[in-house]
């Protein structure tokens, strides 16, 4: 009787520890237990989103040049969730690479700059839910193409191999790649820079790494001033959301749920077209 009753002790005690061992998962539950977001008091308080973005990312964000005033289908889209929310928006011009460390020192409430979802950024700030996937694309003006007899690149070494040197921005996952590609790159503080100097009569680049929509959008605009762009390497890229500090619990959800409604509501596919985005 006594070692049945022992046996059964231990069964009972696994049992127990097994069942503690799940309830303090950290997949099971939030790694961060703070009930207090002072994001998202300061947000109630003001009734104002300070967001920061890079306006040189069209057709996501860009500088209307009548108004002065950054437009864009991620600026829609994001007024549209704040409206949800009934909150308004401060728009701040930033630097890209600038705007991250931004978010967590809490300077801003929220990165909205085309920032793709990736481990690295994971392990810096929470994103929203995303609103777009999109596609990294090299691009070279058709003339050096054909110049160079590019029919295929199937990988970034190919530009190595190239020998060519390619334009990108700082901070991005472009900058990376291309580094750890040990290709030759040139980087500005913006890829409108990087675009305007491989259309250039004397460029430093020869192609430019980017993604889409702001390939395509930069392929029509050049197209209609009658140089032809074309692209050498096209593939899947991240999906596209919008940043905040990993303290910023209740403000995330409480943005992800207005987000759902504005994309039941049809208005991401009504700014989608509108931007052709």
């Amino acid at each position: 009787m006594a070692k049945i009753i022992t046996i059964g002790l231990v069964v009972i005690m696994l049992i127990v520890g097994f069942a503690v061992g799940l309830v303090s998962s950290p997949f099971l539950l939030a790694q961060n237990t703070s009930t207090e977001d002072t994001v998202w008091n300061n947000i109630q308080q003001t009734g104002v989103i300070r967001v920061g973005t890079d306006p040189s990312w069209p057709p996501y964000e860009l500088l209307d040049n009548s108004t002065n005033k950054i437009v864009g289908f991620e600026v829609d889209l994001t007024n549209a969730v704040a409206a949800q929310l009934n909150l308004t928006v401060d728009w701040q011009s930033v630097s890209f690479d600038a705007i991250i460390t931004s978010v967590q020192q809490n300077k801003l409430d929220m990165g909205v700059s085309g920032f793709s979802v990736t481990p690295d950024r994971l392990a810096q700030v929470s994103f929203t839910m995303p609103h777009s996937t999109t596609r990294a694309q090299v691009i070279m003006l058709q003339s050096k193409i054909d110049s160079l007899a590019i029919t295929n690149i199937t990988s970034l070494q190919d530009l190595k191999t190239l020998g060519l040197t390619v334009g990108t921005q700082d901070g991005t996952t472009e900058q990376q790649e291309l580094q750890a590609a040990g290709v030759s790159i040139r980087s500005w503080n913006d890829f409108a820079s990087a675009i305007q100097d491989m259309a250039s009569a004397n460029p430093s680049v020869q192609a430019v790494y980017a993604e889409t929509p702001i390939t395509t959008a930069w392929i029509a605009q050049y197209q209609t001033q009658g140089t032809n762009i074309g692209i050498v390497y096209d593939h899947a890229y991240y999906p596209c959301a919008f940043v905040v500090s990993k303290n910023a619990n209740t403000f995330l959800d409480q943005f992800n749920g207005a987000m759902a409604q504005v994309i039941q509501s049809g208005q991401l596919d009504q700014l989608r077209a509108k931007w052709y985005a």
